[in-house]
Parts: structure tokens; sequence; C-alpha cells
């Protein structure tokens, strides 16, 4: 028996390692991370709507803000998920320039396996929204994947927010329920100045970076 959980800790250990390696480098693929936080967003939106359960049209119309995010989670006994994406708000004129956000989440219990997971999540209520990026960890909605699929997709929704996932890999209890959401102030601070403020850029006040402006698009056209 302790063998056995010597053995689970090392395979916990290595694998953990190597994915806080993967993970440290999202963002730095390129020299600018905003566009690289954008580009993994717009791939998550992409995976969705491509998926067997795609955002229906009435729902991004509605939507006042989404969060988009590009997540990979594994473990070994103990569970852990890591991952980047953005949030952006609509307004008036149409979508704001992006806000850099990053997830972390961490679970105990008989966990095995790996998973690339996109997730998608509509808000149609401002005052949500605007909870979710002040609080961070504020995500009351789960979408419980299935350890026998290798892929797949799963919703789940309830107001004030709608979230739609596409898994693709194998996790037995995966999970998305509990998300801890990280503002990216340094990557923020490096795409739209030093003083910049998550509320300023979402309330439109500073110009579409690199990627944004073809996000916006994206999101309009619902693909």
């Amino acid at each position: 028996m302790t063998r056995n959980v010597t053995k689970s800790f090392g395979l916990f250990v290595t694998l953990m390692l190597s994915l806080m390696a993967g993970v440290g480098a999202v963002g730095c693929a390129s020299q600018s991370p905003i566009l690289d936080h954008i580009t993994e967003g717009s791939d998550a939106f992409q995976s969705v709507q491509t998926s067997g359960a795609p955002i229906p049209p009435e729902v991004m119309k509605s939507a006042v803000g989404v969060a988009l995010l590009k997540c990979f989670q594994a473990g070994v006994v103990f569970g852990w998920m890591g991952g980047n994406g953005v949030a952006v708000k609509k307004l008036p004129s149409g979508w704001s320039p992006p806000v850099a956000i990053g997830v972390v989440k961490g679970d105990f219990g008989a966990l095995i396996g790996a998973q690339h997971l996109d997730i998608v999540m509509v808000f149609n209520d401002a005052a949500a929204f605007d909870k979710f990026i002040e609080s961070g960890s504020y995500f009351y909605a789960g979408a419980q994947g299935t350890a026998a699929a290798e892929t797949g997709g799963t919703q789940a929704s309830g107001p004030p927010v709608k979230t739609y996932a596409h898994a693709d890999g194998l996790y037995g209890g995966a999970s998305i329920g509990g998300l801890g959401i990280l503002i990216k102030e340094k990557v923020n601070a490096g795409a739209y100045g030093p003083d910049a403020t998550v509320v300023d850029i979402l309330n439109g006040k500073f110009p579409q970076p690199p990627g944004g402006i073809e996000l916006s698009k994206k999101l309009d056209s619902g693909r």
C-alpha cells in the first residue's frame, strides 16, 4: 500500500512539473503576451462552436460579457488545472478590448488522467460579470466531464451565466465547477500601460490590441 502511494505521488510530482512548465510557457510564445492570450481564448471559442454542442446564437446575442479559456487538467490522486484566456465586455460600440486572465484549480479525490478543456462562459447579467471580474473565484455553475469518454462536450447553465465546455482527453472526475480566475496584471500592463485598470480596459478606454478586432469579429459571427 505504502509503495503504491509513493509511486502515485512520484507520478503526480512528475506530471505537475511537466504541466507547470507547459502552462508557464503559455503567453510567452510570441513577443506579444496579450496576443497569445487572445489566441488561446479565440481557439477555445472556436473549439466549442465546432463541437457537437455550440453556443446558440440567441445566447451570444444577449451576452453582456464572456470569458474564454483554454485549459489543461491532469492528476494522479490529486488534480490540477491551469490555462489562459481573455475576458471581454459588450459595449454599445461593440466588444471591449480583452483582459488577459488565467485559471488555476486544484482537486483532491480518486482522479487520474489528463484532458484539454476549452471553456466559454457567457454572462447575461452585467452585475454578475462585474462580480466575476472582481472576485475571480466567482463561478457557481459546474460541468461534469465523463471519465469514459475520450472526447465530448459538456454544458452547465443557469442565470446569470451559461458555461460551455469542450473536452478532449481522458480524465476521471473532470469538473470545471469552482474555477479560480486570475487577472494577468503584467500582461495587461504590457498591452495597455502600467496605469490601465481592468475596469477601464473593459469600458473601452483603450484601443484594441493586436488580435482584438479579429476576436470581436469571431464573437459577432459566432464561429
